[in-house]
């Protein structure tokens, strides 16, 4: 199974910080289209605008039926803290919401179910996993249980530097440790965005993975303390093969489209 991993595309009509997230976006489809045809899946783990107004989600829609994408790498989509929930409901009417209104809903695969949740909360760049949300990711995870389960979310789950630093991911980091204990067996990888980084790792004995924002990747550094900056680097996103028996995450750096192919003598 072919995943599509791409975050954070920021879209708004105006152009911030001096990069254009309107073009980038258009660029990473177009390269999909171009070279990822045969992927399964294409998931966008939230910030799909900058302001989370109805001008912006349009846009994004706008952009998504300009490019054609194949019917079937139509992206699924949850949100992110720049995100509005109402406003986006509105413009997705068909993706599926939790009975308590959360953007959150699961889909089968054969043997595998991704996951997808809602960390939104309005007013805030902080992750939440409210009580509710909780409740519904915990029913959702006993009904499944027996499958490979793969997680997607905004917001990291632990800490990519000194915990201290994390002022941003997930709020109920505590509460979410403890639904990952209980079903550690289950669930196979989480995939997240919001940091603008490219992370690897392995948390509970369970790997996670993030691209870079495909607007304004940031930097980290670990030089004497965790720190983000921004530099002259490429957005990206990332390319999944999944396996019964492996999981391998490629990075896509997109902008890099002037290739030297190895040919066979």
């Amino acid at each position: 199974m072919k995943i599509l991993h791409l975050s954070d595309p920021h879209i708004n009509s105006d152009i911030l910080y001096k990069i254009d997230a309107q073009t980038r976006f258009k660029l990473a489809l177009k390269h999909i289209v171009n070279n990822h045809s045969d992927a399964d899946i294409l998931i966008i783990t939230g910030d799909l605008t900058h302001y989370g107004n109805d001008e912006s989600y349009k846009m994004f829609i706008k952009i998504l039926e300009e490019l054609e994408l194949p019917d079937h790498l139509y992206p699924k989509l949850i949100l992110g803290n720049h995100d509005n929930r109402e406003n986006f409901k509105k413009n997705f009417p068909d993706i599926k919401t939790d009975q308590n209104g959360f953007v959150q809903y699961y889909e089968n695969f054969g043997n595998k179910t991704f996951i997808f949740l809602d960390t939104n909360l309005a007013g805030t760049d902080e992750g939440h996993l409210c009580a509710q949300r909780q409740e519904w990711l915990i029913n959702a995870l006993k009904k499944e249980q027996q499958n490979k389960i793969y997680l997607f979310m905004h917001h990291n789950p632990l800490a990519l530097g000194q915990i201290s630093s994390d002022a941003i991911g997930l709020i109920q980091k505590d509460e979410f440790k403890k639904i990952l204990l209980q079903f550690q067996n289950s669930i196979q990888h989480i995939f997240f965005g919001h940091q603008h980084i490219t992370s690897s790792g392995k948390y509970l004995d369970i790997t996670f993975s993030s691209p870079r924002s495909t607007w304004q990747p940031l930097i980290p550094n670990f030089a004497d303390r965790y720190r983000l900056g921004t530099a002259n680097t490429d957005p990206n996103y990332n390319v999944v093969l999944l396996s019964d028996d492996s999981l391998i995450v490629h990075s896509e750096d997109f902008l890099k489209t002037e290739v030297n192919w190895f040919t066979e003598e």
